[in-house]
């Protein structure tokens, strides 16, 4: 299945590679969550804080899974502050690039190129200069599942609709994937492998004008 129909899907998710998903069951699905209250809680927050902040450039392979189980995958480039790639293997059309304030969707079938300011985004919360997920957003669940640790969250400032669900994973909290819920109750995940932290990226990964000069070719 191609990736036609994101185009008609909520920006603000489709932008970073996050179309409405069926979803695949979470790795840890065979364990029932348990929220943590006070100081176990506090240490979570803590302790995903400085996952984050631990890594200023990460490389993985991301695995995107649509309805009826079509499945599209890709390389994420991150770079903190504020600049991404998302980068489709074919047959999909998409090529998403954040330069640090503005995220470019383009779809080379469509010939299409959308932009979106980053803050409007949800990814924008992990991509910050320094990550306080509890400074900068709106905390609503922090739980464990065995190994997994999950933190809900909403944008403080309203800029974002919806919520995401950041999920680490061991004693050092490793991202290892994320979900949205967007303002219709469309659920998402992307799912990285692979993960890296390169000591250097090109410039040109995280350009806008390379995307646009895409569009007038």
């Amino acid at each position: 299945m191609r990736l036609r129909h994101m185009t008609h899907m909520n920006r603000r998710f489709a932008l970073l590679g996050l179309s409405g998903l069926m979803l695949a069951p979470a790795a840890y699905a065979q364990q029932t969550p348990v929220v943590l209250e006070g100081a176990a809680r506090a240490e979570g927050i803590a302790q995903a804080n400085r996952a984050l902040n631990g890594f200023t450039r990460l490389q993985g392979r991301f695995m995107q899974t649509s309805p009826g189980g079509a499945r599209a995958s890709g390389t994420l480039y991150m770079q903190r502050p504020g600049r991404l790639r998302f980068q489709y293997d074919p047959p999909a059309t998409l090529l998403i690039v954040a330069d640090g304030s503005v995220v470019a969707m383009r779809d080379t079938e469509l010939r299409t190129t959308e932009r979106t300011p980053l803050r409007s985004t949800p990814l924008n919360l992990i991509l910050a200069q320094t990550v306080n997920l509890e400074r900068d957003a709106r905390i609503l669940r922090v739980s464990r599942a065995g190994p997994w640790l999950l933190i809900t969250a909403r944008d403080r400032g309203g800029q974002t609709d919806g919520q995401i669900t950041l999920q680490f994973y061991g004693a050092n909290a490793e991202l290892r994937s994320w979900d949205v819920i967007d303002a219709t109750g469309a659920r998402t995940r992307i799912t990285l492998s692979d993960v890296t932290q390169p000591a250097s990226f090109d410039r040109s990964l995280f350009r806008l004008e390379d995307v646009l000069s895409n569009r007038r070719r």
